[in-house]
């Protein structure tokens, strides 16, 4: 019986679900069933995504007038109702339940997002509340609030909510519904205006008609209260018509609308430089367009295959709506009719004024035919007419009959060409048809059949020379060369008997002949004619005293051809037996044959002495003692001389057999050296370019050489990079022998130095005559010298040995720097030489004392060397930084730029020293240089000739490690 209760009730909610359509009235007649069956009150609480809250929509009571229409419940707020609509399932309050109403079967993640959410970011309970609403998997609608549920009913409480979450799904489906009829009827009247607009500007044969049909349209049924319509000129944008309102205006001409199409901003522009629609709201307009604009304005281009012919502008007014997306789809496809209608009607307009200008055109084309130089024929079906060049050609009359005309020219009339015989002359006749027109075109080529016949004689007499010099040329030595060309000649020239003949130095001889001639050749003779006169001959009737030559070898007529080249002169002699007769065309051609026997004898000669020349070269590659190597871009080699056999022991002819790389050659700890000096050639083309490093022997022996490249890869000779090797081990050998000369007589004279120089210091000590002890400063002045060059020569000597030391320890160099300066100072006041010293505090420095002493001794000693009298030397040393600076500057002659870069090298001295006769080794900058090095610093000079020179020495506090 309880189950029949149950029924019963579920059939009274069933019978108010579907009592209305109308959502509302659905939850209300569902309320209204619950409060009927017990339910003391009842009220739904629905969802609002917008102001997220739920918002109390209907409600029912027993007892009293029960409303929560007026509640509006924030769901971040904490609630029982915004509890429930969280829930899976009811939840109970006392005497009230909340039912969670959902709409679709769902996970009800959201009832334990910790454990649930899949999602990111997840949501947690505090968080749902702005999270889960805008998940796709949420599902709640809304909370139904029952309070005082009798206990039968209870058990219907989930179906309940579910109904109630149908009567809201088939609301939002009627709804749903109801809007899509009302879109369909208006897409209904609005294309039905479409169709109608589209029927009225096809009827319009005028562009303005057009137009002016498109805007009142636009205006009057869809309710526009202004249409622009602007059209393309050329490169602007120009007004043509607006209505504004009931009105219309023809602004063409007088239009404030004048754009640029290519800069303007203006959106009417833009929409055609762009090829699409905007919309546009008031407060992104122009201040001209925006003052009397509505809220939203749509710029619409009229396209015609995808060309913009203008655009138009719609809009409802000040205090009008906004232009829809919707109306603007239906402005697009209107705009879209009146643009192919527009193009038709200009079309149709061309049209138009093309007929009446064809006839007139066709009146003025008889005309023109009449006094065109070639013949035209023109054919409308079977008939047509003749202008008077063709009339003449082809005999007919003014009105031609497509039977009067030759049969021969038949396939020219299907559209094709050929050349006719007509009446004495060569035509070149072209057909062409036009629609159901035929043009045939006569030109008269009588003259430049003539030329190409001409030319093909030309072209073939030119190739038999070609044939001849290249048959020659193949022969090897001038005589063979002779007797070819001769022989081929007389061939073409059909001759009896021939003779080449050439005179170089003032003496002539017959390079080749057909007969047995004496030498000098027998006078007179055509051959010494031709070359006086310096133009061919052609002699057709030869008597006795015309040439001796001619008569002893019995000949009638003859052809001699002069020619002429550097450093030679002669003559080709063509005779025959019978008399002949030479055109002009043939006499015409013998200078042609004069210009083949000079560049070909040129040409044999040159080659003669290019081969002499190779081979002379070849014998001294053979036999030079360096190896000479061509390499290619990627180090390929391309050519080495035979000098490789004898200094490195390869085969020079190896490189042909396989590719080869040049690199391959050098030792392995040097190829480095040898990469990078071939980088160098490679970038700096045409340059010199040298190295050092060692080439491996054939037999495994590493080799010092010498390289001395060039690139020369875009000199059309070579073509390549050259390599010049040279063995350094003589050389290097005699550097050696050098060396230990120079030490040897070094220590050997240091030993009798030290001699002097002590015995000299004790004879200062005694009391001497002014005049003997002056004697003993010159020979202590010397003894320091001659100390000095062999303690330079020494340092020479180890520095090519590779054993030159610096003994660095912490040192403040300031009183021995004072000490040298005191030293200097008689040296100064004899030269005649105003000596400034400046000596600032000095940090202390890793340095050797004795080595930076004797680099300032070398610099001052060279600044009074070269400093005349009444001029000045500054000593100065001072901190800058992390170094210290000594700098030794002087008024002297200075020293020439040009001089500059080997002013450091060993054994170097300036050219104005030499001159002025200035004593010295050379070696005391070349030492001061690698004393510095070998402190880390660096050395630096400045110069001006006629000025004088500053040396300035930079020493780190703390130089480089030893070991390093």
């Amino acid at each position: 019986m309880r189950l029949v209760g149950q029924l019963g009730v579920l059939g009274r909610f069933q019978r108010a679900l579907l009592k209305d359509l109308e959502p509302i009235q659905i939850l209300r007649n569902l309320l209204e069933v619950a409060t009927e069956e017990g339910v003391e009150r009842a009220a739904l609480f629905l969802y609002h995504p917008k102001t997220r809250e739920l918002v109390g929509e209907v409600a029912s009571g027993r007892g009293r007038h029960y409303t929560v229409s007026a509640i509006a419940l924030p769901l971040y707020q904490k609630g029982a109702v915004q509890e429930a609509f969280f829930a899976e399932g009811p939840v109970r309050r006392g005497e009230e339940w909340l039912l969670p109403v959902v709409g679709e079967e769902a996970e009800f993640c959201w009832a334990d997002p910790e454990a649930r959410c899949q999602v990111r970011p997840r949501a947690t309970r505090e968080t749902r509340p702005l999270i889960c609403p805008t998940c796709p998997r949420f599902g709640a609608k809304g909370v139904l609030s029952l309070e005082g549920v009798p206990q039968a009913l209870q058990p219907l409480l989930l179906l309940l909510a579910q109904l109630t979450a149908l009567a809201l799904k088939n609301g939002e489906l009627l709804a749903e519904r109801n809007r899509a009829l009302q879109n369909l009827s208006r897409h209904v009247e609005a294309l039905s205006h479409v169709s109608a607009l589209a029927r009225e500007v096809a009827r319009a044969l005028e562009p303005s008609a057009v137009l002016e049909t498109l805007a009142r349209s636009l205006s009057q049924r869809f309710g526009f209260y202004r249409v622009t319509v602007a059209l393309v000129r050329g490169g602007w944008l120009e007004g043509f018509l607006t209505v504004k309102g009931e009105n219309l205006f023809w602004t063409e001409g007088r239009s404030r609308i004048h754009l640029d199409l290519a800069s303007s901003p203006d959106p009417l522009a833009r929409a055609v430089r762009e090829r699409r629609t905007l919309l546009l709201e008031r407060e992104y307009l122009p201040p001209a367009a925006a003052q009397e604009a509505g809220a939203k304005v749509a710029y619409v281009p009229i396209l015609a295959e995808a060309e913009a012919l203008g655009a138009v502008a719609v809009d409802h007014g000040p205090g009008g709506p906004a232009v829809t997306e919707e109306e603007m789809r239906y402005v697009e496809l209107l705009s879209g009719v009146a643009g192919v209608a527009l193009r038709n009607a200009q079309l149709y307009r061309e049209k138009t004024q093309l007929s009446l200008a064809l006839a007139a055109e066709r009146k003025r084309l008889s005309q023109v035919l009449e006094e065109l130089p070639d013949g035209v024929v023109v054919l409308f079906g079977d008939r047509g007419f003749a202008n008077g060049r063709a009339r003449e050609a082809l005999g007919l009359g003014a009105e031609v009959l497509l039977e009067d005309l030759p049969g021969v020219l038949g396939p020219a009339l299907e559209g094709g060409r050929l050349e006719v015989a007509l009446g004495g002359a060569t035509y070149s006749v072209r057909g062409r048809q036009v629609g159901e027109m035929r043009v045939l075109v006569l030109h008269d080529i009588t003259e430049r059949s003539r030329m190409e016949r001409a030319l093909r004689d030309q072209v073939a007499f030119t190739q038999a020379l070609v044939d001849v010099a290249q048959a020659a040329l193949r022969q090897r030595g001038l005589t063979s060369l002779a007797g070819a060309i001769v022989e081929r000649l007389q061939t073409l020239f059909a001759a009896d008997e021939s003779l080449l003949w050439a005179e170089g130095e003032g003496e002539g001889e017959v390079l080749s002949g057909t007969c047995a001639l004496p030498t000098p050749l027998p006078r007179p003779n055509l051959m010494e004619k031709a070359l006086a006169e310096d133009r061919p001959l052609g002699v057709e009737t030869l008597q006795a005293e015309d040439c001796a030559l001619a008569a002893s070898l019995g000949l009638k007529s003859a052809l001699v051809v002069p020619f002429r080249a550097e450093g030679f002169r002669g003559g080709l002699f063509l005779g025959y037996r019978k008399e002949r007769r030479f055109s002009e065309r043939l006499l015409s051609r013998l200078g042609q044959v004069g210009t083949l026997l000079a560049l070909v004898l040129e040409k044999a000669r040159f080659l003669a002495m290019v081969e002499a020349e190779e081979e002379r070269l070849k014998a001294l590659l053979e036999n030079s003692q360096d190896v000479v190597y061509v390499l290619d871009r990627e180090g390929l080699i391309r050519f080495v001389s035979a000098s490789v056999r004898a200094v490195l022991g390869y085969d020079p002819e190896g490189y042909k057999r396989a590719p080869v790389s040049g690199l391959d050659f050098v030792h392995p700890e040097d190829r480095f050296l040898a990469e990078e000096l071939f980088r160098e050639l490679l970038h700096h083309p045409g340059e010199v370019r040298t190295g050092q490093f060692r080439v491996l022997h054939a037999d495994g022996t590493p080799i010092p050489m010498e390289a001395w490249g060039r690139n020369l890869l875009e000199e059309p000779r070579v073509m390549g990079v050259v390599v010049n090797l040279r063995d350094l081990r003589p050389r290097l050998e005699a550097d050696r022998l050098k060396g230990e000369f120079i030490a040897a007589v070094s220590h050997e004279l240091r030993t009798p130095l030290a001699v002097i120089m002590g015995l000299a210091e004790l004879l200062r000590e005694e009391e001497l005559s002014p005049s003997a002890q002056e004697s003993v400063d010159l020979i202590l002045e010397n003894a320091f010298r001659l100390k000095t060059m062999v303690d330079n020569l020494l340092d020479t000597s180890r520095l090519e040995a590779g054993r030159f030391e610096v003994a660095r320890r912490p040192v403040n160099l300031k009183p021995l720097l004072a000490d040298l300066a005191r030293s200097f100072q008689g040296v100064a006041r004899l030269s005649g030489v105003a000596f400034q010293v400046e000596l600032s505090e000095l940090p202390i420095l890793e340095a050797d004392p004795d080595r930076v002493v004797q680099v300032v001794g070398n610099l001052l000693s060279n600044a009074f060397k070269f400093t005349p009298p009444g001029g000045r030397v500054r000593f100065g040393a001072r901190q800058e930084g992390e170094a210290v600076v000594l700098e030794v500057e002087d008024t002297g002659p200075g020293i020439p730029e040009e001089e500059l870069p080997k002013l450091f090298q060993r054994y170097a001295r300036a050219e104005n020293a030499r001159a002025r006769g200035v004593s010295g080794t050379g070696l005391g900058l070349f030492i001061s240089k690698h004393i510095v090095e070998a402190h880390g610093g660096r050395i630096e000079v400045q110069t001006q000739v006629g000025k004088g020179s500053l040396f300035r020495v930079i020493l780190p506090l703390y130089g480089p490690h030893p070991v390093g």
